[in-house]
């Protein structure tokens, strides 16, 4: 049996073929994508083993409860069913003696907790386990042998969740698996960072049990989705706006090529860059929040506090930038500019590095982006890090902080153009990031005459892997 893979830097999701056409498969409360975090608690327990007994017994009760949404159909009662038995297992059974480093706590093969229940874990309990957000966001960067051995343990466990989930709730074993990747991976690397990330998800993904393991750019794949729609041939220019990357392809698609196994001559252009989501929700934290952290502060002897210190702080995806804010030199200096400093508010950063509060701080930023998509000012809420502490957020303050992003942006789709030789007859925008109002706007100034299609934001790349995964698989 063959699947569609997106392992994206923000969420992930699975799908297969049925009645010819693709289908995503429930991977978390029923949702048909899985947010790209894990928690692994240092105090671990054994995987839970889930009898078939066990889960319709649940299911029995998730039926008989008022809170549960009528709409859930089997499968998505299926996943709920055992994410609550997971945990529930994990809450019975957790042993007295707790890893003391994310090495030994990959290597006891413990029960690991993924997804939204990750990220909820991290936010309530931050001290009581180790939580990696965007691992694919690490992939492509300059990390040593032993961050390499980390990033390929948690890239494993991911993806034997993901197929064990959907092996389960289809009844099937996936052994073939066709799995999006960006143009450019995040990191410096280039070329190097690219086989060296491809590499990681290609090993994970042999050992976790697929066989036959392919890859497909992620705009080619939004394409291919697109491409199921239509009735006559168009020249389209796929605009990827995902969590880590952001990637443009120019391709033929239509009736005309929607049979052929060998694609690579509709390719016409691809373009790419390591930003995404990730790097707008850190973008918008350095501008609109750092501030009340004390950012532009001038200390008393006259001297400003450093502005990278305010960057590092939530550069949440560079583990250079990380290691840096974390070490016992920068501790030092933060808090020595504390006490030197007239301005209060900076006491703020000294305890987000101290409480290790960074990544919440990113998700508090995504979550202001997420509010400004239907309000034009909201009162974000960072009660973690200061009693009663409320910042105001703008979505001008959004389009403005951005606004060198959404330039590159621009930079892309016009290189992808220049390099095909040809204008395109469409837009299709997909991707997370495309959600907000102010990306939208922003597109709409950038091709006012052309004709602009909003794909399935989350979607249609896993669409269009499986749609491409049955064309290779299916013909073999």
């Amino acid at each position: 049996m063959f699947a569609g893979l997106d392992f994206g830097t923000s969420n992930c999701s699975i799908a297969v073929i049925e009645n010819n056409a693709p289908v995503l498969i429930p991977l978390e409360d029923g949702k048909y994508r899985l947010p790209s975090s894990l928690f692994i608690e240092h105090s671990q327990s054994a995987p839970a083993s889930l009898t078939t007994q066990m889960i319709d017994n649940h299911i029995s009760l998730l039926k008989d409860d008022a809170k549960t949404p009528r709409s859930l159909n089997h499968e998505q009662l299926v996943n709920m069913a055992r994410k609550q038995l997971r945990k529930e297992h994990r809450l019975n059974t957790a042993n007295d003696q707790p890893a003391q480093s994310i090495v030994q706590a990959l290597a006891a093969n413990g029960d690991v907790i993924f997804g939204e229940e990750a990220e909820l874990t991290h936010v309530s309990r931050p001290e009581s386990g180790f939580y990696i957000k965007s691992p694919k966001s690490f992939l492509g960067a300059d990390i040593n042998a032993t961050q390499k051995a980390v990033f390929t343990t948690i890239v494993e466990k991911m993806l034997a969740f993901i197929k064990q989930e959907a092996q389960y709730i289809k009844q099937q074993e996936f052994s073939q698996i066709m799995i999006g990747r960006p143009v450019n991976f995040h990191g410096l690397l280039g070329k190097d960072g690219n086989k060296q990330a491809l590499g990681i998800i290609d090993s994970a993904a042999a050992k976790v049990g697929f066989k036959d393991v392919q890859f497909l750019m992620e705009p080619v794949a939004a394409a291919y989705d697109y491409e199921r729609q239509l009735s006559d041939d168009k020249l389209v220019l796929i605009l990827d706006l995902g969590g880590g990357t952001t990637d443009c392809s120019m391709i033929k698609v239509g009736p005309s090529y929607v049979n052929l196994i060998d694609r690579q001559e509709c390719i016409l252009s691809h373009t790419g860059k390591r930003i995404g989501g990730i790097d707008l929700d850190n973008k918008l934290a350095l501008m609109a929040l750092m501030p009340e952290f004390g950012k532009n502060t001038v200390l008393t002897n006259g001297l400003p506090v450093p502005n990278h210190l305010f960057k590092q702080a939530v550069s949440v995806n560079d583990v250079a930038a990380q290691q840096e804010f974390n070490s016992r030199l920068t501790g030092k200096d933060i808090e020595e500019y504390c006490r030197i400093s007239p301005n209060p508010k900076l006491k703020r950063l000294k305890t987000l590095r101290d409480e290790k509060f960074g990544l919440r701080v990113s998700r508090s930023a995504e979550q202001a982006k997420i509010l400004l998509s239907e309000q034009q000012s909201i009162q974000l809420p960072l009660h973690y890090i200061e009693r009663g502490l409320e910042i105001p957020v703008t979505r001008a303050q959004l389009s403005d902080a951005i606004a060198d992003e959404l330039n590159k942006f621009e930079g892309l789709m016009k290189e992808a153009i220049t390099q095909a030789g040809a204008s395109p007859d469409v837009l299709y925008v997909t991707g997370g990031t495309a959600m907000s109002p102010v990306v939208q706007q922003w597109i709409n100034s950038v091709f006012p005459n052309l004709e602009i299609v909003i794909g399935d934001h989350f979607g249609s790349v896993t669409s269009g892997l499986t749609t491409h995964a049955q064309r290779i698989f299916g013909a073999q």
